[in-house]
């Protein structure tokens, strides 16, 4: 019978005619009779037909995949003994036939769409039946279905051994349980790890045949596996020693780089990791003399913003150090070229750091400078670095930290202010039309509207021309009045003095030297002048730093002796941070803390913003900080730590907004490393507190993307019995998706169908932060509909948002729609819409041009929102 199965499919084992053409096959019913023979040869034929036809009839081998395994088992092993199973005992059957079976089990798995169980299958079929780099095997939809179930599982092993190894050092360090409970019911575990190994580093072998090394890089940074990252970029830059070979690792450094700081959005540590290995490699090339001068530039450009990523000032310095001083005119451009760019970053603290880490301005530069030096100094430098070097050493210092770059914005933005004067009188002739009921608060933003339309060109010739309008500012609208002087003058920090000098409070030197006396009353255009000269110089971040300390001087003065009126306090307050913005400066935290512990609700609430402004970013209180000077960083961690404790025990609602966006500046950019305190705050009874929780992971996770902050936001959103707290977490999504802003819209277009308009108003503000300067039609088409809610500030909501998105754009854009709604008419809210017209001439960006976040535009943002 065995023998009349075999001759019926293939014209049989050697009988018939060697020319008579196969007849094809039309069941497999015979053949899998065969497998329960006692013959191993018999088995053997059956299995070589099956593997020919189980691509057509693997609904019928289905039935048999119990026997096929059976028979496979040994494959695995290497046996050839008896299999486990009565049914399909064959003694003596061979190892390939045992492979021949795994394969034909592993062909049925894929047609019943169970890629793991015949990943593992062919795995054990071996290279003879499934062999990834054999010729012919691409585009197989088998080959890659398999390879792709492989990599899938290999990146599952290789990130869950890292998150592992990631929590057991959290555990070690802080005592936490490190332990996740594993999923018992992972297919992937069922695979060999040496043979899952072994093909992807086949898949790998051939991504570096086919220079493919972006493919290969993806993965590896998936499966968060450093060696196979470092041996990537190793790999990119094999070739004959060309430029050519160069220019393909570089490109691929570059993307690297690209990957890790957009993709990686969940682990700031492994980011870390994988930039330090980019930044080695990029420092090869650098340094290399094979590189041609395109690729050394394109090295320097990457290499600096590695370093920049990983707060390696010192790195940065000795970087420029040898562009500026090498003599070659292109290298000196492009060292000047990255002052430039580090300054737009917005990170003082670190310019600064970069400034110091250039050779140390000898007597040399000094005669450079025209400061003059004793001749020993400059006999012993002079032999060091030539008058060249010198020279564009000094440039780079002035860019960095002698304000060269707020002059040049300041410059070309007085010459280039094209705002139309008209709008502002046509804005004020319609306030003043709107009566006397509710003068105060349009008056109020109509000065806020000016302020924003000319910040930063100087131009404050209207105010000078209206004073008798000005002039019907009482209390609070004259310090935002006063204030909003800072904004137009943003930077003019050689003039500061003497624009404010009208308003500014006495000075000790005014009275002799005797702290000037203070009047617990009024006070509101002191306290307004004060927080102005700290716009001025804390604003910019190309401003002078020696201007700026001097600022910081006077403005600490009037905080250490107003603390009897605390407008006046209030101002100085503010002051202080912006110009000690991110310089963790121990004094200066003590300052505001004694400031906020005189209980007084104004006065604390400026004081604990103020805080987070000096240790923005710094981490203070976590777990691991990132302050620059070790020996404060304890004393700075229990301020926090006090901070937090005040804010529970005081009942002023004010101070303890203050201290939670405090708290939330501080966390900024520092990712999971801020988690624990997110979680502290947003498990509170307070909803003051949980409302600053949300701005908190804001900040910590500002552009990243993070899905875990989406989820914790979103769920706040549509869960918590706070207004403010659901209010605050729908516009903190506009911060954690910055980078892809087109997936906000989507995220709330259902929360713009609330029934609770504080998310309402939200929703149309997280649209236009996160579209701002877009002129996105889809978007706008969004916010439409919300200029007609019913409830007021919703209404005001959508006007800001929509011209957030119309910001700089023309008339023309959107089909000319932006031109209609810029002549709305002033219903719901007439403020509202005179910042649609400033709005037009202004513009805020969070990513600098090297893709790093401008630190000082997301935290205004922040507080201004």
């Amino acid at each position: 019978m065995a023998t009349a199965v075999l001759s019926a499919p293939g014209g049989g084992m050697g009988s018939g005619p060697a020319s008579a053409p196969a007849r094809p096959v039309s069941t497999a019913s015979g053949l899998l009779a065969m497998l329960s023979e006692p013959s191993p040869q018999l088995v053997s034929a059956a299995l070589t037909k099956l593997l020919a036809v189980v691509d057509t009839l693997w609904h019928e081998v289905a039935e048999s995949l119990p026997d096929l395994e059976a028979i496979a088992e040994g494959a695995a092993s290497g046996t050839t003994g008896a299999s486990d199973s009565d049914d399909v005992a064959v003694p003596g059957l061979d190892l390939p036939s045992r492979r021949t079976a795994a394969a034909i089990a592993s062909r049925v798995y894929f047609h019943l769409e169970e890629p793991v169980q015949s990943l593992r299958l062919a795995l054990d079929a071996g290279v003879q039946h499934f062999n990834p780099a054999a010729e012919g095997s691409r585009g197989d939809p088998y080959v890659e279905c398999l390879v792709g179930a492989a990599l899938e599982a290999y990146v599952q092993k290789s990130r869950g051994e890292h998150d592992a190894a990631v929590e057991s050092a959290g555990a070690e360090k802080g005592g936490a349980d490190g332990g996740g409970d594993e999923d018992d019911d992972d297919e992937s575990t069922l695979l060999d790890p040496a043979k899952l190994a072994a093909l992807v580093d086949l898949m790998f072998v051939r991504c570096y045949a086919d220079a493919t090394h972006a493919h290969a890089l993806g993965v590896a940074l998936e499966a968060r596996s450093l060696p196979k990252i470092a041996e990537c970029l190793t790999r990119s830059g094999e070739g004959d020693g060309t430029d050519d070979g160069t220019k393909t690792q570089l490109a691929t450094l570059r993307y690297a780089l690209d990957a890790a700081v957009g993709l990686i959005s969940d682990n700031r540590t492994f980011r870390d990791e994988v930039v330090t290995i980019v930044s080695r490699h990029l420092a090869d090339i650098f340094t290399s003399s094979t590189s041609g001068s395109t690729v050394h530039s394109a090295a320097a450009v990457a290499l600096c913003v590695a370093y920049q990523l990983l707060n390696q000032a010192d790195e940065v310095g000795a970087l420029l150090t040898q562009l500026l001083v090498g003599g070659v005119e292109g290298e000196v451009l492009l060292g000047l070229q990255l002052c430039f760019d580090m300054v737009d970053s917005g990170d003082e603290v670190f310019v600064g750091a970069v400034a110091g880490a250039l050779p140390a301005k000898t007597a040399a530069a000094a005669a450079v400078e025209g400061e003059g030096g004793d001749e020993t100094t400059t006999a012993q430098t002079k032999d060091e670095l030539s008058t060249e070097a010198h020279s564009a050493l000094y440039s780079a210092r002035k860019i960095l930290t002698g304000g060269f770059v707020t002059e040049l914005s300041l410059s070309f933005l007085h010459k280039n202010s094209n705002s139309d004067p008209l709008l502002m009188d046509h804005l004020k002739k319609a306030l003043d039309e709107r009566g006397n009921s509710r003068n105060s608060v349009l008056h109020n933003w109509g000065v806020g509207t000016h302020a924003v339309l000319n910040a930063g060109t100087t131009n404050d010739s209207f105010l000078r021309d209206n004073l008798d309008w000005m002039k019907k500012a009482s209390n609070w609208a004259k310090f935002s009045a006063t204030a909003s002087l800072g904004v137009i003058h943003a930077g003019h920090t050689t003039e500061a003095m003497t624009l404010l000098e009208p308003y500014l409070p006495p000075s000790a030197e005014a009275e002799g030297g005797a702290p000037p006396a203070v009047n617990a009353a009024g006070g509101y255009a002191e306290g307004g002048s004060l927080y102005a000269l700290g716009l001025i110089h804390g604003s910019r971040s190309g401003s002078s730093a020696a201007k700026r300390d001097e600022a910081a001087t006077f403005l600490r003065t009037h905080l250490r002796s107003s603390h009897a009126n605390e407008v006046i306090s209030h101002g100085a307050a503010l002051g202080v941070g912006l110009t000690a913005f991110g310089s963790a400066n121990l004094e200066v935290v003590n300052e505001l803390k004694e400031l906020l512990y005189t209980d007084s609700a104004v006065a604390g609430e400026a004081a604990g913003m103020a805080i987070g402004m000096v240790l923005v970013g710094s981490g203070a209180g976590n777990a691991h900080s990132s302050l620059p000077n070790a020996a404060e960083a304890e004393e700075i961690a229990e301020a926090v730590t006090e901070l937090r404790n005040y804010a529970r025990e005081t009942q002023h609602e004010k101070i303890i907004r203050g201290i939670s966006m405090g708290i939330a500046l501080v966390q900024y950019g520092q990712e999971e490393n801020a988690d624990v305190v997110i979680e502290e705050m947003r498990s509170d009874r307070d909803p003051i507190l949980r409302y600053g929780a949300m701005y908190s992971l804001a900040m910590a996770y500002c552009g990243t993307g993070s899905n875990k902050a989406i989820r914790i936001l979103l769920h706040t959103a549509v869960s918590d019995v706070s207004d403010d707290v659901r209010m605050a977490a729908v516009i903190a999504l506009a911060f954690v998706l910055f980078k892809t802003p087109e997936r906000v819209p989507q995220l709330v277009k259902l929360l713009l169908e609330s029934f609770n308009p504080h998310v309402r108003y939200a929703s149309c503000m997280a649209v236009g932060i996160a579209m701002a300067g877009t002129g996105d039609a889809e978007s706008v088409a969004l916010l439409e509909p919300m200029l007609e809610d019913m409830t007021d500030f919703v209404r005001q909501g959508a006007l800001l948002g929509t011209s957030m998105i119309y910001m700089q754009q023309s008339d023309s854009c959107n089909r000319r729609k932006v031109k209609s709604f810029r002549q709305r008419p002033p219903a719901a809210a007439l403020a509202a819409a005179g910042r649609v017209v400033s709005f037009r001439c202004t513009w805020f960006c969070i990513n600098s041009t090297t893709g790093v976040f401008i630190r000082i535009v997301c935290v205004g943002l922040g507080l201004s929102i």
